[in-house]
């Protein structure tokens, strides 16, 4: 730490670049393109403390450009172009995003580029991956790593350093102490009241607009001006593999509906916004508000459509709910149901999913018109082929518009994850660096490794292709 920078004046916020991977079959992952959140929401936190900010949004500023590697597309502006950035800026500290455990090479790739590039700039990384994992990140290319929601806990990183003041005393921070990892016991989540709203001027949105990607549905027209937001942070539940509950200790912070609909009505003024994106942790757990909220987007906002991408605890969804979603422009239901499984429901997910009410639901949401998804996941450790072939058949049988099928993959940092290094249930080449909800990586007694997918992709497109 002592050949860095005394000072702290100048940030650069890094998005790494997109990844998709090609299959055996030959197809190729869907490109997607969603606004870094997070990091719009840091950098207007940084710019009210008066810090100097740039977002090097490496996704979308080269979204055309693709370099291939192995089985591996990445798509982003390429090394080249990322360097030369970071000399023009010339950033004190430079922070790298990673959110998803199949881009923990790529953004530690980032963090070397970045000291090669300045070596006396201070690296941070942050995100669900490095939170989950800190020794497995932590390099001579990262001076610091940053677990569960930094909007505060960075700004005390930054007055640590620039008043010389004890490290070990920053919330949430992570770093190599004379040869050991320390991370500090303090989490200090920021108040979902006072943050300043995200600084997307920072972000090249109409580049997102013209892709149209932010989610797997096909663009109603070219160029549809959607903004990505949330109403509240955290989620109360403590799904075995799931990485909230790490990054907000499952503390459920919301928003009031005046706040939110401020915050709409700017984006409406300012870009001429056209679709809402709530991409919240859990958005319909509150039910009573989010009926209320659901009144106030009708009477507000009548021309305006909205999404929750992120997916919907169905345990909260009722049919009062669904009237409301379809008054207020919702094209889309994304429902969570996890596993059609009573069993595996007892055993892994918190929510404990009614599965009874599903049909009803799917029922009703075709009877408004709005689009119903429902989400699986299959191969819980210790799941039995016939459990495992109930859940491809099962999923089937809801009579939802679309279905997701997802192998469970054990992400640093959750219950899952620790189960499974603990009983030894990761085949030998299982890559935490690189998850992806294709492949399969813990090891079942009765099931041999190849089914999962074979006939994940099997009733996918059988399922699909009547629809």
């Amino acid at each position: 730490m002592h050949n860095l920078r005394s000072s702290i004046k100048k940030v650069m916020l890094i998005n790494p670049q997109g990844k998709i991977t090609l299959t055996e079959h030959g197809s190729r992952e869907r490109k997607l393109a969603v606004p870094p959140l997070g990091l719009a929401y840091l950098a207007a936190q940084l710019r009210r403390f008066d810090f100097d900010v740039d977002i090097l949004d490496t996704l979308i500023e080269g979204y055309e450009h693709e370099e291939v590697f192995d089985q591996t597309i990445l798509y982003g502006l390429s090394e080249e172009k990322i360097r030369d950035r970071l000399r023009v800026f010339n950033p004190d500290m430079i922070g790298v995003s990673c959110l998803f455990s199949n881009r923990g090479r790529e953004a530690l790739r980032l963090c070397q580029i970045a000291k090669e590039e300045i070596p006396d700039a201070h690296v941070i990384l942050g995100g669900q991956h490095p939170s989950g994992y800190p020794s497995l990140v932590l390099n001579p290319f990262v001076d610091y790593l940053m677990y569960g929601e930094a909007d505060d806990s960075l700004i005390e990183l930054i007055e640590a350093i620039n008043t010389k003041g004890d490290l070990k005393k920053v919330s949430q921070l992570v770093f190599v102490d004379r040869g050991l990892v320390w991370r500090s016991p303090k989490m200090r989540l920021p108040d979902v009241h006072t943050l300043p709203l995200p600084a997307w001027d920072l972000i090249k949105l109409e580049k997102y607009w013209a892709v149209g990607l932010a989610d797997y549905e096909v663009k109603e027209e070219n160029e549809k001006k959607f903004m990505v937001m949330i109403s509240s942070r955290g989620c109360p539940h403590d799904c075995f593999f799931c990485t909230s509950p790490m990054m907000t200790e499952r503390r459920y912070r919301q928003r009031t509906i005046p706040e939110i609909i401020d915050e709409i009505s700017g984006y409406v003024d300012k870009y001429g916004t056209r679709e809402i994106h709530f991409w919240d942790d859990n958005f319909f757990i509150n039910k009573k508000r989010v009926k209320e909220l659901l009144k106030e987007l009708i009477k507000k906002f009548p021309s305006l459509s909205f999404q929750v991408p992120s997916g919907s605890e169905i345990n909260a969804v009722d049919e009062e709910v669904i009237d409301l979603m379809a008054q207020a422009g919702f094209k889309k239901l994304f429902m969570a149901v996890e596993s059609p499984n009573e069993e595996t429901q007892e055993d892994y997910v918190d929510k404990k999913v009614d599965l009874s009410r599903i049909n009803q639901l799917v029922t009703k949401l075709r009877q408004v018109g709005i689009i119903s998804e429902g989400s699986f996941m299959v191969g819980f450790p210790h799941e039995t082929k016939k459990q495992v072939d109930a859940t491809f058949q099962k999923c089937q049988e809801f009579g939802f518009d679309r279905i997701s099928i997802s192998i469970v993959n054990p992400l640093p940092g959750t219950p899952l994850y620790d189960m499974c290094v603990k009983e030894n249930l990761f085949y030998p080449d299982f890559d935490p660096q690189n998850i992806r909800w294709s492949a399969e990586n813990i090891k079942l007694d009765e099931v041999e490794r190849g089914y999962l997918g074979k006939r994940r992709r099997e009733v996918w497109i059988e399922y699909m292709k009547n629809r």
